[in-house]
């Protein structure tokens, strides 16, 4: 799995990282963000449910993990979120 870590980035550098990892990524597949910016988490967040993208979110250690799973476009979330 490939991560990103992004801590110590402001925005939109983490976001910016995060689209272009979901462009690269195969479908099925995921990758993890680490960020210690709330904004940056806020921005990746909205991203990612803007664009139906699964996602889950982990607080560890003054930093979240986003593990982002790429899936079919327009496929619903697991926690059904539109």
């Amino acid at each position: 799995m490939q991560i990103v870590d992004a801590r110590g980035q402001q925005c939109p550098a983490p976001l910016i990282a995060t689209r272009k990892l979901l462009k690269e990524t195969a479908e099925g597949d995921s990758f993890e963000v680490i960020t210690g910016s709330r904004n940056a988490l806020d921005n990746i967040s909205r991203f990612l449910k803007d664009n139906k993208t699964i996602f889950k979110v982990r607080e560890e250690n003054s930093a979240w993990i986003i593990t982002i799973t790429k899936n079919e476009e327009g496929q619903p979330l697991l926690n059904g979120e539109k």
